[in-house]
């Protein structure tokens, strides 16, 4: 299911044939009360940095520092984890730039299988098939472009940028 409301899309690929309420029925979902002390964690904030050049505008999202950010080994290898979304017969993001080192995981939100499979040799990216909330994972330890599709749905494709 898919809306767009201005230039936002909301879309999902989660089944509604469980039974529902009657419209106007449920329970209103209300404000949400959070105590300061876990607001950074349920927000999932991410910091905004900006880097002119002569490229397209990219937006990375990365999760802030928890208070107590504990090692400086700790805070790099969380810096360079990401996630590559499935949902609704797509990759998301579509194209990514990551920096070497980088463990990148793909997270089926489907409700259908995919697979993540390279068009490049080298890494070579070859997934199993995944289910609905399955993961995949490969470490990114060189340089380049790197060229993927679903093998299920070979119109589904992505692109990582390692640098």
């Amino acid at each position: 299911m898919q809306k767009v409301e201005g230039n936002v899309q909301f879309h999902t690929a989660r089944s509604t044939a469980f039974p529902q309420p009657a419209p106007g029925t449920a329970p209103s979902p209300g404000p949400m009360k959070v105590p300061a002390e876990t607001l950074r964690s349920v927000l999932g904030i991410s910091s905004v940095t900006a880097q002119h050049h002569d490229r397209s505008l990219a937006i990375i999202d990365a999760t802030l520092p928890a208070a107590s950010s504990g090692t400086p080994a700790a805070a790099a290898a969380a810096a360079v984890a990401r996630t590559v979304s499935i949902g609704n017969f797509a990759f998301n993001p579509q194209n990514i730039e990551v920096p070497v080192g980088t463990k990148l995981t793909w997270s089926n939100d489907d409700d259908v299988p995919h697979t993540i499979v390279s068009t490049d040799v080298n890494p070579v990216l070859k997934s199993p098939p995944l289910d609905t909330d399955q993961k995949y994972t490969t470490l990114l330890d060189r340089p380049g472009t790197y060229r993927y599709f679903c093998s299920l749905h070979p119109h589904m494709t992505g692109t990582i940028v390692v640098r």
